[in-house]
């Protein structure tokens, strides 16, 4: 049976177009960083979010945070200046006075500094639209330093993602993987290997002074991905996004941590399921999702090679194209087991639980995972957020399935999974919900919104289920009921076998075996 390409398709459609123009040339790389320090700052230590009352008086307080690469004491205050690399505005001094504290919890000291937070307004430093600050300093023996930190004006609108539920805290990490056995189909170039990059969320040791990382790691990836054509987003927009992980925080002590394979919807980065795969994280998990190189929107490469989204959506039924996005999982199955005996870092070697793996997707992402169920008997289970099935979907799956789409979704192919289904199908309905429900989009929707017009719950079909939390905490709720119970093997879920909770918007059917 072919699949019959649903509401989803037009979602995806209308999704690409704005991240790389349906039938125009692919966007170019986004301008060079302007904020390439040699170290990491903490604007107003133990503060986050970082937000500064322009009215207030006084001074700002800047950490520099000491490194085993620098000693921060050799820091000379005198040389010491902060400006907003995104604007032109003209740096300011610090004060000629420098303290001396730990003020992350690392060991290592830091250097406080200091700057008149009248002079930072006045010369335009410090302004209502501001989202980053710059140090610039040298040491006593003239070497140069210098680092960005987030800050934003106490009146601009914020979105802080939902904090995380479980008893780990979360951090986050990336890796570049090659899959040198296979030749890339989406570029031109000869011998081109296919590349991909991965971020991970996992339990973490707790780190309660350490900053949380951006929303994306690399901020040219999240401008790249703003690049979209008919809105007005400037490059700073995901600044004022805040997260609950710490970049390559210390992984959790203890046990072997089950593992999710998570693939994103066609055009969009895995980061703009951070609510999720943070809360995921944060009950035991570690997550890896992936960036299908030339579908999942720009990626940028730890070299700063530029790989663009190039590839048309109305060629995802039925083509290469998704075959390509199954053969990535099952790589990058293979490439977690080869973390698991050897991690360079260290973090990861005999921590991942290997027993115990599920694989979890958005829209193609989700029709991908499942063919990754039927074709790897290892794999404990999947689920599909809103995918209509491809490939050989019809020939079924013999490990439990969470299936989550909108009520109004006639989907030919989910009826008819559901119908010969070999293994237990966990339907669940969400009402008012749109194709990108269960992404992070709908909690960034008024922060866009402040800056075009054009944006609304039609532009990215997020539905109209109301407020964004409670968006958030249905396919939070649902997605780790599942996997504790068909992944970490909990036992039964009292949300899977006691109907939909305390949301009225959701309908459960539980489809046994």
């Amino acid at each position: 049976m072919s699949p019959k390409p649903s509401h989803s398709l037009a979602a995806l459609t209308a999704l690409t177009v704005l991240a790389a123009g349906c039938g125009k040339e692919p966007l170019p790389p986004p301008p060079p960083e302007a904020c390439t320090g040699t170290t990491a700052l903490d604007v107003l230590p133990g503060a986050y979010p970082n937000v500064v009352e322009l009215s207030g008086t006084g001074s700002l307080e800047v950490a520099v945070l000491g490194e085993t690469t620098l000693d921060v004491r050799t820091l000379d205050p005198a040389t010491a200046t902060l400006s907003d690399p995104d604007g032109s505005a003209p740096s300011v001094s610090a004060e000629l006075e420098l303290r001396e504290q730990d003020v992350n919890g690392d060991g290592q000291v830091d250097a406080v500094l200091r700057f008149p937070l009248a002079s930072l307004r006045d010369k335009g430093v410090l302004h209502e639209k501001v989202s980053r600050l710059k140090l610039d300093a040298k040491t006593r023996a003239g070497a140069q330093v210098s680092g960005c930190d987030r800050a934003q004006a106490s009146g601009h609108l914020l979105t802080r993602l939902p904090a995380p539920t479980g008893p780990y805290a979360v951090g986050t990490t990336a890796f570049s993987w090659v899959d040198t056995s296979r030749e890339e189909t989406f570029t031109h170039a000869s011998k081109d290997k296919r590349e991909l990059m991965m971020r991970l969320w996992y339990p973490a040791a707790s780190t309660p002074q350490a900053q949380p990382a951006p929303y994306f790691l690399v901020r040219r990836e999240g401008i790249a991905q703003l690049q979209q054509d008919g809105l007005t987003l400037p490059p700073g927009m995901l600044d004022f996004v805040h997260t609950h992980s710490v970049a390559d925080a210390p992984l959790a002590a203890g046990e072997r941590f089950p593992v999710i394979l998570f693939s994103p919807g066609a055009g969009f980065s895995p980061t703009f399921y951070a609510s999720v795969l943070e809360e995921l994280a944060s009950h035991g998990y570690v997550v890896v999702a992936t960036s299908h190189t030339y579908t999942n929107g720009p990626v940028i490469f730890p070299d700063g090679r530029y790989a663009p989204n190039t590839q048309d959506p109305s060629g995802l039924f039925g083509t290469p194209y998704f075959d390509v996005l199954v053969t990535d999982l099952r790589f990058i199955l293979s490439q977690v087991r080869a973390l698991d005996a050897g991690d360079a870092q260290g973090r990861f070697a005999g921590r991942l639980d290997l027993e115990r793996v599920g694989v979890f997707g958005h829209s193609i992402g989700g029709a991908a995972s499942t063919i990754v169920c039927q074709k790897e008997p290892s794999v404990r289970a999947c689920s599909n957020l809103d995918g209509t099935f491809q490939g050989s979907w019809d020939k079924g799956i013999a490990q439990p399935l969470l299936l989550v789409h909108t009520q109004v979704h006639d989907d030919g192919t989910h009826r008819a999974f559901i119908k010969d289904r070999r293994a237990p199908v966990y339907e669940v309905s969400v009402s008012q919900a749109g194709h990108l429900t269960f992404s992070d989009l709908p909690l960034l929707l008024e922060l866009m919104k402040t800056y075009s017009s054009k944006v609304n719950s039609e532009t990215f079909d997020t539905g109209t289920l109301e407020p964004a939390e409670r968006t958030a905490s249905i396919t939070r709720a649902w997605v780790l009921a599942f996997a504790d119970e068909h992944v970490k093997g909990n036992g039964e879920s009292p949300l899977l076998h006691g109907g939909a909770g305390n949301d009225p918007e959701v309908t459960l059917k539980v489809h046994p075996r």
